[in-house]
């Protein structure tokens, strides 16, 4: 039951103006439904004068309850937390709020409208939803009192009433009432600012909505992340399973479970494995075995193909029976869970029900487990009978001849015993998707059983299959570390620039400045993003051997001031000086692959440098190549930045390498920009190295090239 709301104290009453911009700063800086709507009923009733304002949310059935509540002084009895039948307030009227979007206000010793009357109107009693639906909104509107309405608000110690119907999705989500002891007008102004202050309560209404579904989808990716943790790590399989069997029944709120594994070979025994208080078949007779689960396992269905068509292709169905189970049998797409609310009304379970008396369980939920065309098995995860106890609002009798209002709204409790539970579609697709990693993880491990068996096969045969097979997975772990890193490297961009984009694209700014702060930031993440794309594609360009050089006279102090004139900016702003060193005027290279080696390294120094300076030098020596002295042009970059140790300076060249872990945190990047110079550098024909005096005695990175004389 809700928690009754604190009561605002308001000194002097709130004008228009202070109490929507209240409820507007309220709604900003909260999304927790239940505080905004319980400061919406105190502010709305403070501001009116009235006894009483609450509001009414409707269940999916038709029926409702108070949710929040703001009381004057206890003039009226409090309905907070109490439920009241759908009957009382008829499709009629409530198909009349979705389509009059108006409020219905109601003086109950004149019993009229105030709105207006018509000489020959009709109440809304004599209504019908196709009424409704069809007649202009002036026939309806315009109309005196029901006398059973005015006799349900007196029976209530209503002599005024205000309501407002509160819209979600265009559906009637509920009601904003006010009701006061005493006959009561408002002014139109009055009026319009209750109208305002209801919308913004649906604002709240739509915004809790939008928190509710991203923490449920939240709190379903945390399940299935723990779960393909457990599924892949290193214990045996069997207490694996048991493991991921107890947390899938308790996700669902489950009291038990089973998992059934036929044998990965046909002359291998089926596994079991169970969880919770089972139900047991004579002679020992497996669950699985039964009609039931055997006809889920062999139903042929297209996983678009509407619900009640596929119970028409079922065997076992017919009549009367497919009508019922429409109702008890749902049928999911592609895994295709079955999940049967109440096995005491499921047919299929008749031969299997004798094992069920003796225990509690009520409800079940079957997924067949199957990889393609190849069935693995069951996942069944049942569910015990549950007690109901709802608070409603006077007591009511369904019976058609005392068709009349409640002459008392006193609350009495209604406490049903041994009721079947609904399985939600949001619980099915979370056990279809639980389900789809278990099966995944079953299939990888009979593969593994499967390839075990195939390798010492070979290995007593061939042992050169043996090492050819350990490559083979060398290979295919550098493919995922790669794919990982460069996984990880891309989603920190991407995710930046399409949440800023979703931000923009919604209007989720307050004004022009915080709009160009977001157009920035995307724009940022989107060239991070490309440069580390541009990165990737040049290493698998390499590494393909489609990546060729074309040697010609490149002009090195031009290309070097144009250098300087790219890093000035991050020069000025860091700080650091930029020093060049050119001595020689020509080399013979690559223009366009020495550029992008000179702008790796240097992005490389400022990047890891705070202070001090980055200085460029060009010398030509004589180095031996092949036991002969040849020419070469030689650029170092040096900064004073962090530095590393000496002994791991080889390994920085290495794709995805950095330092080590808090580098990466703290600086970013996939480590791939010297790995890019590296090849490059070897691709015009040169060589290249880092040296380091240790940790915060700054880098030099030097490379050479070939510089033959001119012919």
């Amino acid at each position: 039951m809700p928690k009754k709301s604190r009561e605002l104290t308001v000194d002097t009453e709130p004008t228009e103006g202070a109490l929507l911009n209240r409820m507007t700063n309220r709604i900003r800086k909260s999304l927790e439904l239940q505080e905004v709507l319980s400061a919406a009923v105190a502010e709305i009733r403070s501001f009116l004068g009235t006894d009483r304002v609450k509001i009414y949310r409707f269940e999916p059935d038709g029926s409702g309850q108070v949710i929040a509540e703001s009381i004057y002084k206890q003039r009226l009895p409090s309905l907070l937390g109490l439920h009241f039948p759908a009957g009382d307030i008829p499709p009629s009227a409530r198909e009349l709020f979705v389509k009059a979007r108006q409020r219905v206000i109601v003086d109950i010793p004149s019993q009229i409208t105030t709105l207006s009357r018509l000489e020959t109107a009709l109440t809304t009693a004599d209504l019908t939803v196709e009424d409704v639906s069809n007649l202009p909104l002036e026939e309806i509107l315009q109309r005196p009192v029901d006398p059973c309405h005015v006799e349900y608000l007196t029976a209530m110690g209503v002599q005024s009433s205000l309501v407002i119907p509160l819209l979600h999705q265009q559906k009637l989500w509920g009601l904003l009432v006010s009701h006061h002891a005493e006959p009561k007008k408002f002014s139109k102004k009055k009026i319009q600012t209750v109208q305002l202050l209801a919308d913004q309560v649906t604002i709240a209404i739509a915004q809790a909505s939008l928190l509710r579904d991203a923490r449920e989808r939240a709190h379903r990716e945390a399940i299935v992340n723990q779960i393909t943790t457990l599924l892949h790590s290193p214990l045996p399989i069997p207490e694996i399973l048991r493991i991921v069997l107890e947390c899938i029944v308790k996700v669902v709120e489950g009291s038990a479970g089973r998992l059934y594994l036929f044998g990965y070979r046909a002359d291998a025994a089926a596994d079991l494995y169970t969880f919770g208080k089972q139900p047991i078949l004579p002679n020992d007779q497996v669950l699985e075995t039964s009609r039931f689960w055997q006809h889920l396992l062999t139903q042929k269905s297209d996983p678009f193909q509407p619900l009640e068509e596929l119970f028409k292709t079922s065997e076992l169905l017919s009549g009367e029976d497919l009508e019922r189970n429409t109702l008890s049998l749902k049928i999911y797409r592609r895994f295709n869970p079955y999940a049967v609310s109440d096995i005491y009304q499921e047919p299929q379970l008749e031969d299997v029900l004798p094992a069920f008396h003796s225990k509690p369980i009520r409800s079940l939920l079957v997924m067949p487990l199957s990889y393609g065309e190849e069935p693995l098995g069951f996942l069944t995860i049942f569910r015990d009978e549950i007690d109901t106890d709802i608070v409603w609002a006077g007591r009511y009798s369904p019976d058609n001849r005392n068709d009349r209002v409640r002459e008392s709204f006193a609350a009495w409790r209604e406490l049903k015993k041994g009721q079947a539970r609904e399985w939600t579609s949001e619980e099915i697709d979370l056990v279809r998707s639980l389900g789809t990693h278990l099966t995944m993880a079953v299939m990888q491990n009979r593969l593994y059983q499967c390839e075990r068996e195939q390798r010492m096969i070979v290995e007593m045969r061939n042992q050169e299959l043996n090492i050819a097979r350990s490559a083979a997975e060398e290979a295919s772990r550098l493919k995922s570390d790669f794919l990982s890193s460069t996984s990880h490297e891309l989603r920190t961009p991407l995710a930046s620039t399409l949440n800023y984009l979703k931000l923009l694209k919604e209007g989720f700014y307050d004004n022009p400045e915080e709009l160009q702060e977001y157009i920035n930031v995307a724009y940022n993440a989107a060239e991070n993003l490309v440069a580390i794309i541009n990165d990737v594609l040049d290493i698998a360009k390499i590494e393909a051997g489609r990546m060729h050089v074309q040697l010609e006279s490149v002009n090195l102090p031009e290309m070097l001031r144009e250098e300087e004139n790219l890093f000035r900016p991050e020069s000025r702003q860091k700080g650091i000086s930029l020093i060049i060193d050119c001595q020689v005027n020509e080399v013979q290279a690559d223009g366009t692959k020495l550029r992008q080696v000179l702008t790796n390294l240097l992005a490389n120094a400022f990047k890891f440098t705070d202070s001090g300076e980055v200085r460029v030098r060009v010398i030509q020596r004589m180095q031996e190549t092949n036991g002969s002295l040849q020419p070469v042009v030689e650029i170092s970059v040096a900064d004073t930045g962090i530095g590393i140790d000496n002994e791991k300076g080889d390994l920085l060249f290495e794709p995805f390498v950095q330092a080590d872990g808090s580098i990466k945190r703290r600086y970013g990047g996939t480590g791939l920009g010297l790995t890019i110079c590296k090849r490059l550098v070897e691709l015009m024909g040169g060589q290249i190295w880092l040296e380091s005096s240790g940790k915060g005695q700054g880098t030099t990175v030097t490379f050479t090239l070939p510089n033959p004389p001119n012919p």
